[in-house]
């Protein structure tokens, strides 16, 4: 029997559900890992391309992340979701707003503020707009399994990846103690873990009180996983051709000496 369908047994339908999150976790960090070790090896030209479309996700989740608590009713998940809304927006701060100290990070790696405002790709705009829309119109319990947890969760996971192997790059190593690290300081560290199991404890109450709100859950859930991964596989549909050509360069180079 489908441990969703189980009449009012919230705990079996709770250890269900986190089973599920920790295997979609599990799988992320592998996918995450094969996809982005290729920067560690890409020149600077092609990993500007690839951070500056990563933008368009941290921009929109601000947004989405506003309206999830402005549609949560009063209670522990929305005050906790409010709690990481302000810490986007830098706690009252906009020079620590977390789109600014991403652009920070950007400015310090060589792209001129023209560059920074390039559209991303247009896949992916049109996957974070539905994402947005989602948030907006669909039952309130699939949109905090796909905004709240979804991207909590699993964004935390490439960035970590992504940050794990571009700082293997030869052009990042020679400009390190020149770059503007805390939106990476933020995004890889304590910070984060701390949100993914204060965020747990809030699910867990969210649930418990009304257990019918599992299914859209683990739905929204589900689809976050399925959409950021796509998001990914867009930006490497874009610059695939640029690392081959990188990687056969740099063979060639062996080769030649």
């Amino acid at each position: 029997m489908n441990p969703l369908q189980l009449g009012g047994e919230t705990h079996e339908l709770m250890k269900e559900f986190w089973r599920l999150a920790d295997s979609a976790r599990t799988e992320t960090e592998y996918l995450a890992d094969a996809k982005l070790r290729q920067l560690a090896d890409v020149p600077l030209p092609v990993l500007r391309k690839i951070f500056v479309q990563y933008r368009y996700f941290t921009i929109f989740y601000i947004t989405d992340l506003a309206l999830l608590v402005a549609r949560l009713p009063f209670g522990k998940l929305r005050s906790l979701m409010a709690d990481f809304l302000n810490d986007e927006l830098g706690n009252g701060d906009n020079f620590g707003a977390h789109e600014r100290l991403y652009d920070d990070f950007l400015l310090s790696i060589g792209l001129g503020s023209s560059d920074i405002e390039r559209h991303a790709n247009s896949n992916n705009l049109l996957l974070v707009g539905d994402l947005q829309k989602r948030v907006e119109t669909r039952p309130l319990a699939y949109a905090v399994g796909l905004r709240g947890m979804g991207v909590e969760c699993l964004c935390q996971v490439y960035l970590s990846a992504m940050h794990s192997h571009f700082t293997k790059t030869p052009a990042i190593r020679a400009m390190h103690s020149e770059l503007a690290w805390k939106f990476w300081d933020i995004h890889t560290g304590v910070v984060d873990i701390a949100h993914r199991e204060k965020l747990k404890a809030a699910i867990q109450t969210f649930v418990t009180e009304t257990p019918a709100h599992l299914p859209e859950l683990v739905q929204g859930y589900k689809d976050a996983k399925q959409i950021f991964d796509q998001f990914w596989d867009n930006i490497y549909a874009d610059n695939l051709a640029a690392v081959g050509t990188s990687r056969r360069q740099v063979s060639a180079s062996s080769e030649a000496s």
